[in-house]
């Protein structure tokens, strides 16, 4: 439900805020720092980049840090300007011309945790949103490749599909293309059946349901419940299970927050695991759009025991992003632990490797001290694994998955 609006809401709140930053005092270093007679950056050619994912790398994700190494936005040393942000040349590679949108596509990367090496893999012309590693050559991803808006750029505001990313074959495949639907978001796909799950809408209804899509292109619809809205979804990994939350229809009730349910993989045995959380200052609607107490982009732990999900507590802090908790929930006892309740904690993944999630927060008094970046939570502690500038909202990454 979040991930195809989350982005494009918080870029307009935080414009004005973002336009004129400065580096921060505790952030010093650019691109260029401690290299003796830096070189302009080589610029990558079009395409699929590589032809495999690389090995060692933990961790896929989405960005548009690549726009850090355009001579726009260095300093006559190579260096990243210390004003990157505030400069004329620079922001217009970062945000449209009337501030809206982002105004270059996202592209897909690979991390390796240990080394910190970051790896690019394509630089084409869609805007990906989110991706899921099919195997070692092929990625699922969400994106935009046309500009259906016709605001002259492809992006955050288009039209999306899920495609396939083949880094062998250099081709990309759609492959939601006539099926009749819309609104596409929240996919994931299962290594185990091979399928794919994802929350869209019939193109005659405005209406989510769940949806699985093999590779081979064929559709399943899952859910048909017309009291709800099924939207944030992911497998179990043993692919027997979805995991996903439920918003009640507009028609029942606006402010309801969603909740969180399990179900088999073929839509039977349909079970709610969570209640939503609490409004105790009765709080509206996040931004008008999300009801304080939602659940949202839920995930199922390794053994299926547990759920890992973002809560929405408050829109009244760590503004303009709020607070999302990062809670566990039992399935047996009903037991929630709450791991982290000062930021907002987005799109969390459970797999062995431990949870990976993208969190935002304000750091300062500022509305200048904005972040975004992708962490961990592995044996029982935090990492940041984005380090300035590329933890910069909006370059930090919007969603990010488990090589396995």
């Amino acid at each position: 439900m979040r991930r195809s609006v989350w982005l494009v809401v918080l870029v307009i709140v935080a414009l004005v805020g973002l336009y004129g930053v400065l580096r921060q005092p505790d952030e010093v270093g650019s691109l260029g720092d401690n290299v003796e007679n830096p070189e302009p950056p080589e610029e990558a050619p079009e395409g699929i980049l590589v032809d495999e994912i690389p090995v060692g790398a933990d961790i896929i994700f989405v960005s548009m840090r690549y726009v850090l190494d355009d001579l726009a936005c260095l300093d006559e040393e190579y260096r990243l300007k210390d004003d990157w942000l505030g400069d004329a040349e620079c922001i217009k590679l970062i945000y449209s011309e009337d501030f809206s949108i982002t105004s270059s596509p996202r592209q897909l990367y690979t991390l390796d945790i240990e080394t910190g090496e970051v790896v690019q893999l394509t630089n084409v012309g869609y805007d990906f949103s989110s991706s899921k590693p099919i195997d070692m050559t092929r990625i699922m991803a969400i994106g935009a490749e046309e500009d259906t808006d016709g605001d002259g750029i492809v992006g955050t505001g288009d039209e999306v599909n899920i495609y396939v990313v083949d880094l062998a074959s250099k081709e990309i495949e759609c492959l939601t293309d006539g099926l009749g639907l819309r609104e596409y978001n929240n996919p994931d796909y299962s290594q185990v059946n091979g399928l794919i799950v994802f929350s869209a809408q019939r193109q005659e209804l405005f209406h989510n349901y769940l949806f699985t899509l093999s590779l081979d292109g064929e559709l399943t619809q899952v859910t048909d419940d017309d009291e709800y809205f099924d939207f944030d979804c992911s497998w179990s990994e043993d692919g027997s299970m979805i995991v996903f939350n439920r918003l009640p229809s507009p028609e029942s009730s606006s402010l309801l927050p969603s909740k969180v349910w399990l179900m088999d993989a073929d839509g039977s045995n349909m079970v709610q695991i969570s209640e939503g959380g609490s409004n105790p200052d009765d709080e509206g609607p996040q931004w008008g759009m999300h009801p304080i107490g939602l659940d949202a982009d839920p995930d199922l732990s390794p053994d299926n025991s547990k759920v890992v999900f973002s809560r929405l507590r408050t829109g009244l802090m760590n503004e303009p992003f709020g607070i999302y908790d990062l809670v566990i929930h039992d399935i047996e006892s009903g037991e929630e632990t709450i791991l982290d309740s000062s930021y907002a904690n987005m799109v969390p993944e459970w797999k062995s490797q431990g949870i990976v999630f993208v969190r935002q927060k304000k750091i300062g008094d500022r509305d200048v001290d904005l972040k975004q970046s992708i962490h961990v939570y592995i044996d029982g502690e935090f990492r940041d694994l984005e380090p300035y500038p590329f933890n910069v909202f909006p370059i930090g990454s919007n969603g990010a998955s488990w090589v396995e």
